[in-house]
């Protein structure tokens, strides 16, 4: 049985063939978000949906910017 000589490279093996220069400025970053951005962004809607609605019922408006502080936060986490 034959095998190619793509199937014995092991695809764990770091070479300096796979190293890239990492992306610099927000602009070339952007390309590489992707699905991630968009899962996480709903995993985290999600919760705040629920939670912030019922501590703004509670607490009304005295915790508003730690809500909206909190939120930018964990987006950016």
């Amino acid at each position: 049985m034959g095998t190619s000589a793509a199937s014995d490279e092991d695809p764990y093996l770091l070479t300096a063939k796979g190293i890239e220069e990492p992306p610099r400025g927000w602009k070339s970053s952007l390309r590489y978000l992707g699905s991630g951005l968009i899962i996480s962004a709903s995993i985290v809607g999600s919760g705040e949906l629920i939670a912030t609605t019922a501590l703004g019922a509670e607490a009304r408006f005295a915790l508003l910017r730690l809500v909206i502080m909190s939120t930018t936060v964990k987006v950016a986490v």
